[in-house]
């Protein structure tokens, strides 16, 4: 016999006060902004698409507060966001799981790291830094101020963006980074829908795993990548609410157009997600609803009747929780042999992969493990799950599957960036990912563990 269907179809929902603000921080045009190894120029020389910082507020009955600040930036020096992170838990009586800082990982913006004011346009980094703490100060002022009793309800949906990116080059064999249409791709799209008492959007949460590189190191321009052209769809379609992007697990992802010097191709990639995600919410039912399952109405057949019905109760938890592990790196070159590699290095791609893997080195020292943390949050019947690796797919995928009954919202890079988390299997070629990371191949499994029994934990 077969197995009965459900009789109840419904959205995982927060009821509480929420808030949101938004503000325009990009930075001046003339800043070093040489993200690639192959650019052939240093300085911004204009603005595609504005860059953004969002934040998202949620409180709860009893007091409870998180605070979630965007970012368009392509990650944030672990040492610059922890410093950050200090002033800003200070300044608003927050505890370290109650607060996420999230970069949106386009790759066409700058890489903030004040060891580079020496460089040209570099003079303009250590000001912009300096004031980021403040900015992100006013856009938690703000969202405050205008949290208001809503609902916040998630759909899955889908979207066919990303590829898989550990490409073997048919010629020389190499393993490049680039679509490989080989590999099926994780599409899974994510929606969130903030709404009012009335019912009207106030904010719309699109969280998808695909890396910001539709325009590579030919490109001159500062951009938020596709996620630009995406918010511009989504708020253009819900009468200009707040569109806030969550990038996701996306290591090993990568969208259709990838590397290309236009922003043509970020435009047509952020429509796309875009109408994507407009899809998903126009699917979505009403806040408090669910369809349920009426019984038989007689006809030519017999019909299964649905309606929608109001839902006795709206989840109104929230939680956070930071967890902090230690896990084995792999065997990484000391820093004098990458100082002294660094010194007879004359290519500029050279140069930046040399100067990357001294970063990376300095974040862990000398020290045969490494830290690593997390945070996950309970939004009502919903998670977050954020690290500051960037995760392969298979992170969001499994754990997904191990809450099937609620949604899982996925997001890389976040409060920190440090490494990649690949497959153990890609540790056997030599695709950039693993060539870079610094944990050990099964680091990925054992922090999915960790994820896994932390959010099971959060509804204990």
């Amino acid at each position: 016999m077969a197995k009965p269907a459900a009789t109840l179809l419904k959205h995982p929902e927060f009821r509480g006060r929420i808030g949101m603000a938004r503000t325009d921080i990009t930075p001046p045009v003339g800043i070093y902004s040489r993200t690639w190894g192959s650019a052939k120029h240093d300085k911004a020389e204009g603005v595609h698409r504005p860059l953004l910082g969002s934040c998202l507020v949620f409180r709860d009955a009893h007091g409870m507060e998180l605070v979630f600040i965007a970012l368009d930036t392509i990650v944030l020096d672990p040492q610059e966001v922890a410093g950050m992170r200090a002033t800003l838990m200070q300044r608003f009586g927050l505890k370290a799981e109650q607060l996420m800082v999230h970069p949106s990982h386009s790759h066409s913006t700058p890489w903030l790291l004040r060891r580079n004011k020496t460089r040209p346009g570099g003079e303009l980094i250590e000001p912009y830094l300096d004031a980021l703490p403040g900015v992100c100060a006013g856009l938690i002022e703000t969202a405050r101020a205008a949290a208001t009793p809503a609902v916040l309800s998630w759909a899955y949906g889908r979207c066919g963006l990303a590829y898989n990116r550990d490409f073997i080059d048919p010629a020389s064999g190499r393993d490049v980074c680039g679509l490989n249409t080989a590999e099926q791709a994780d599409d899974t799209l994510l929606v969130g829908r903030v709404t009012d008492e009335a019912g009207r959007i106030k904010a719309t949460i699109v969280n998808y795993a695909c890396h910001p590189v539709s325009m590579g190191g030919g490109n001159r321009l500062l951009s938020p990548d596709y996620v630009g052209a995406m918010r511009e769809i989504v708020e253009r379609d819900t009468d200009g609410a707040v569109c806030v992007w969550l990038h996701g697990a996306s290591g090993d992802l990568t969208p259709r157009r990838s590397y290309e010097p236009v922003p043509e191709a970020a435009d047509q990639n952020g429509r796309e997600l875009g109408y994507a995600a407009l899809s998903v919410l126009s699917g979505m039912f009403p806040p408090g609803q669910q369809l349920q399952y009426q019984g038989i109405e007689e006809s030519g057949t017999p019909l299964g009747v649905w309606r929608l019905m109001k839902k006795p109760e709206i989840n109104q938890t929230l939680a956070g929780r930071m967890v902090t592990t230690r896990l084995p790196l792999v065997k990484l070159p000391t820093r004098a042999e990458i100082e002294a590699q660094l010194a007879k290095a004359t290519e500029r791609y050279a140069i930046e992969r040399l100067e990357r893997s001294l970063s990376r080195r300095e974040l862990v020292g000398d020290s045969t493990d490494g830290e690593f943390f997390f945070t996950v949050w309970r939004l009502g019947d919903a998670f977050l799950v954020a690290t500051p690796a960037e995760c392969y797919s298979k992170f969001q995928i499994d754990l997904r599957q191990a809450f099937g009954d609620t949604t899982v919202a996925v997001l890389n890079a976040t409060d920190g960036s440090n490494s990649y988390l690949p497959l153990p299997s890609s540790f056997n070629r030599d695709v950039y990912q693993s060539r870079i990371a610094l944990y050990a191949p099964a680091s990925l499994e054992r922090v999915t563990e960790l994820a896994r029994e932390t959010a099971a934990d959060l509804t204990a």
